[in-house]
């Protein structure tokens, strides 16, 4: 059955998938639906796209889509790219409130509460905001197979462009703790596109000698601060379904947060 889906491109990751934070779904047979959930969109064609369909994070998107019979995950879709429409992006104002506002209703709990969840409903992709982050280092990063490093020479999804990639030897390695009470603590290797983005443009403009440290600055130092609220985005692997990665970081201001109140608008 084909379906229409309406909403914010939250994540990019290196392989030919997006992850669509918040959706609003139509069938054949149905109206819009107003529940949001998470879906995983794939496969992506590396290509570019025509000018109406051209996009950035958080952009607002309306696309057809269809259940993925190879993939029994049941947040992922089989997106047909030729009926992508652009509608709005999203911007950072008022500590990114408008985007929190699209992603609120998809919070967990937890990432234990998120695990707990697959092992009883098959759930594969998540957002949680951790209450702690303990540490962040950087790890040496596993070799691209082959699948993968065959898209070196595809498309920039970020910058709508032709470069050549490149394969990024570090890994970024977050350590956090949850809100459940019986959490013993998780360490994860950040798997976000903009982040090997960033080390590439940093590479480039201070040299391998200071690439570490001003790495460190952008995403811990000036992220994880008292004045940020941090939330995960995870998803699991489809051949083993236990496991999650760390798909992406999200960072609206912490009193946006902890002070949100809807709109009538936003009824």
């Amino acid at each position: 059955m084909k379906y229409q889906v309406r909403g914010l491109i939250q994540l990019m990751d290196q392989a030919p998938e997006w992850f669509l934070e918040i959706a609003w779904e139509k069938s054949e047979r149905r109206s819009w639906s107003a529940s949001p959930r998470a879906v995983r969109l794939f496969p992506v064609p590396f290509r570019p796209l025509n000018e109406e369909s051209q996009f950035a994070k958080y952009s607002i998107v309306e696309v057809h889509v269809y259940r993925h019979h190879g993939d029994r995950r049941p947040e992922s879709l089989r997106p047909n790219m030729e009926t992508l429409k652009v509608i709005e992006r999203l911007g950072s104002a008022d500590g990114w409130r408008e985007r929190f506002s699209h992603v609120r209703p998809l919070v967990a709990p937890s990432l234990c509460a998120i695990k707990r969840d697959q092992e009883v409903r098959g759930t594969s992709l998540g957002i949680f905001r951790p209450a702690e982050f303990t540490g962040f280092r950087f790890a040496p990063a596993e070799p691209w197979p082959a699948s993968k490093a065959a898209l070196a020479d595809q498309l920039d999804l970020l910058a709508q462009d032709l470069r050549q990639l490149e394969w990024v030897p570090l890994e970024f390695r977050y350590s956090f703790r949850c809100a459940d009470q019986e959490c013993g603590g998780h360490d994860m290797g950040l798997r976000d596109w903009e982040a090997g983005m960033s080390y590439r443009k940093f590479v480039r403009h201070y040299g391998k000698d200071c690439v570490e440290e001003k790495l460190r600055e952008r995403w811990f130092d000036r992220m994880v601060t008292p004045e940020k609220a941090v939330h995960c985005f995870v998803g699991n692997v489809a051949a083993r379904p236990r496991t999650f990665l760390l798909l992406g970081l999200f960072y609206p201001r912490r009193d946006v947060v902890e002070n949100f109140q809807e709109s009538l608008f936003d009824l």
